[in-house]
C-alpha cells in the first residue's frame, strides 16, 4: 500500500499509474487504511443549539475569520487539518463527533470559503419550520444544492468527453475521458458528472440517474460520523445526501470554486478513486440510488 500511497502524492501521471497498475480491491484496501491527518479544534464560543462545524487549514486565517462573520452568534467549531492525508470526512465526522457534547438541535457542515451568507437568523427560521428530515441544504447554486447524474456512459460520450476537455481546458472532462479507459477493470459502471456541465447531451450520453446533491453546505441532525470516511475528499457529500432525508430551505449562500483543492488536473485524476469506491458500494448493495433499487438489481 506504501506504492498506491507515494503514486497517490505525485503528478496527475503518477496517480493515473494508479488506476493502470492496481486492482479495484487493492485501491479501496489502501483508501481504508490511509492514517489520518492531525487535526486539532479551534472553537467560538456561541448559541449551541446551532453548532457549525469547518474543516479549515487555518483556524486563524482569512478564510476562517470571514467564517467567522458569516455565523457569528453561533457556536463555531473549527477543524484545522492540513498535508497530504488531509480527509474532509474525517475531519467533518470529528467536528460533529466533538459538536454532539453541546446536544445541539442541528449541526451546520460548512467550507471555509464562503464569500456570502444570509444572515444567521433567517436560518434558525427556516430550520425552525423543517420537520421530518435529517439533512437539510441551502438554496441551489453551481456548489451546493446542485444536480448530479450517475451515468452509465455510451463509449462515444466517453472520448468525446476527451476531446472537448482537451479543447477547452476544462478538467474534469479532460481527465475522466482519459481516465475512463479502466472503467471495466476496476468496476466503474456509473460515472458521476454535474447535470449542468453536461447539458442537453445527457438525454443521449447513457442511462443516467439524477440525484440532487447538499455539496460544500449541509445542516443535519445530530448524529455521529455522518460521513464516510473511506472517500478521500469528494463523493462522501454525495452519498450523505443519497442516504438522507432531505429539504430545501430558503437560504442562499455563495463560496469560492475549489478555493481549498483547486479545480486542476491534479484535483480530478485523485477523485476518480471515489469513483471506484462508490460503484463498489452499488455494486455490493450497501448503496443505492434512490428510487431505483429494483432497477439496478435486475440490470
Amino acid at each position: 500500500m506504501e506504492e498506491i500511497e507515494k503514486l497517490f502524492r505525485g503528478s496527475p501521471g503518477d496517480v493515473e499509474r494508479i488506476y493502470s497498475t492496481f486492482s479495484r480491491d487493492e485501491i479501496i484496501e489502501w483508501m481504508k487504511g490511509r492514517p489520518s491527518a492531525d487535526m486539532r479544534f479551534v472553537e467560538v464560543e456561541g448559541d449551541s443549539e446551532i453548532v457549525v462545524v469547518v474543516p479549515t487549514a487555518d483556524a486563524s486565517g482569512k478564510l476562517a475569520s470571514r467564517t467567522r462573520e458569516h455565523f457569528q452568534g453561533l457556536h463555531i467549531i473549527f477543524v484545522e487539518s492540513r498535508g497530504p492525508l488531509f480527509n474532509y470526512a474525517r475531519s467533518v465526522n470529528a467536528g460533529v463527533n466533538e459538536a454532539l457534547k453541546f446536544k445541539p438541535k442541528w449541526v451546520v457542515i460548512s467550507n471555509d470559503d464562503l464569500t456570502r451568507v444570509e444572515s444567521v437568523s433567517k436560518l434558525r427560521d427556516q430550520l425552525d419550520s423543517v420537520t421530518g428530515v435529517d439533512l437539510v441544504m441551502a438554496s441551489p447554486s453551481s456548489y451546493h444544492t446542485y444536480h448530479v447524474l450517475l451515468m452509465d456512459p455510451k463509449p462515444w460520450f466517453v472520448t468525446g468527453m476527451g476531446v472537448f476537455g482537451k479543447l477547452t481546458g476544462l478538467a474534469p472532462a479532460k481527465v475522466y475521458g482519459k481516465l475512463l479507459k479502466f472503467r471495466e477493470r476496476l468496476g466503474v459502471r456509473f460515472v458521476t458528472m454535474i447535470e449542468s456541465m453536461v447539458g442537453p447531451m445527457a438525454r443521449f450520453a447513457g442511462k443516467s440517474y439524477r440525484v440532487l446533491n447538499a455539496g460544500s453546505f449541509a445542516v443535519i441532525r445530530p448524529r455521529r460520523s455522518p460521513l464516510d470516511e473511506t472517500f478521500i475528499n469528494s463523493h462522501e457529500d454525495l452519498v450523505l445526501s443519497m442516504t438522507s432525508r432531505y429539504a430545501v430551505i430558503n437560504y442562499g449562500i455563495e463560496e469560492q470554486r475549489g478555493a481549498s483543492l483547486g479545480f486542476g488536473e491534479a484535483r480530478f485524476v485523485r477523485t476518480f478513486v471515489n469513483e471506484i469506491y462508490l460503484n463498489y458500494l452499488l455494486e455490493k448493495g450497501v448503496l443505492s440510488i434512490p428510487g431505483t433499487e429494483r432497477e439496478l438489481s435486475h440490470s
